[in-house]
């Protein structure tokens, strides 16, 4: 895989222990209620870039058939642990070729943000279409400018301290390339030790006292000085770019690419796509389409 996928491997163990489980809870409800109802019984879905995998082993529970798709060895090696009887593709989303095996295919927690052109986004709606079923259905996610411009403002917004490990998320959005990233830095122990001194417990303390949502500004702030309470802790930044694709060339797009009956919606259904929610994109194959394409 190129450096764009191997760069992922270095997110995967964080991810797969702490925003995987915790996106997919959401995640699942949407589906559970916009998506998987028009899935045929025992229908085969695709998860498209499904990371550490967490979706996969509620929909196997349910009865459907699952592949997770993803560029990254690393965050598929981890959903194989997770959820061991899908199958799995490391494919690169912009040139998978799986045509007409799917009922239904998905992308959650703004996967395609990472996409970083139209172009490259418009060549993901093609493959998704081809490998859909006649009649299938398409639902995915996007965090917007208008929602990145507010909200990504170069300040932490999340992270966490455990034990042996502590984590920030940093976003950065420029409005007038619309372009932007974000940078999650890890600390990490990474010594053997037996115990801890006193003061070291104290710290543990402290850091589990923090861990309460009600405590997540003076948390961040923490996290920002870590390395003065922490210098012999691992520190590494990984910077990963996005892209705030607009909400209607992405409409466009879709239609481009064969799709019909596009709903645009948030997570909790309705259709005012405001400064607080992400997009969620529904879209089906259309029968009638699929058959004059494949009569020409």
């Amino acid at each position: 895989m190129t450096s764009r996928y191997t760069d992922y491997n270095n997110w995967a163990w964080l991810y797969n222990e702490t925003m995987g489980p915790e996106y997919s809870r959401p995640q699942l409800d949407f589906l559970s209620k916009h998506f998987l109802p028009q899935i045929p019984t025992g229908g085969h879905i695709l998860d498209l870039c499904c990371g550490t995998g967490q979706l996969i082993g509620p929909l196997l529970s349910a009865g459907y058939q699952v592949t997770g798709l993803d560029g990254s060895e690393d965050m598929l090696n981890y959903a194989k642990q997770n959820s061991p009887n899908a199958s799995y593709l490391a494919e690169d989303a912009r040139t998978f070729n799986l045509p007409n095996q799917f009922a239904g295919v998905f992308s959650t927690s703004a996967s395609l943000n990472h996409i970083m052109s139209l172009a490259d986004l418009s060549k993901v709606f093609t493959r998704v279409y081809a490998a859909l079923c006649p009649d299938g259905l398409f639902a995915f996610d996007l965090n917007h400018p208008t929602q990145l411009e507010r909200w990504w403002r170069s300040q932490p917004t999340e992270g966490e301290i455990s034990r042996h490990y502590a984590w920030m998320i940093t976003p950065h959005y420029d409005s007038q390339l619309s372009q932007g990233n974000f940078t999650v830095t890890i600390y990490q122990d990474t010594r053997k030790r037996a115990s801890y001194t006193l003061l070291q417990s104290l710290r543990q303390r402290l850091y589990r006292f923090l861990s309460h949502p009600r405590f997540i500004g003076l948390r961040l702030r923490l996290l920002q000085n870590l390395s003065k309470l922490e210098p012999k802790w691992e520190k590494k930044n990984l910077v990963y770019p996005v892209k705030g694709h607009n909400l209607s060339d992405v409409r466009n797009a879709l239609y481009e690419a064969g799709f019909d009956d596009v709903v645009l919606t948030t997570i909790d259904g309705s259709s005012d796509i405001d400064s607080n929610h992400s997009a969620h994109f529904i879209a089906k194959k259309d029968i009638r389409k699929s058959a004059y394409k494949e009569e020409r």
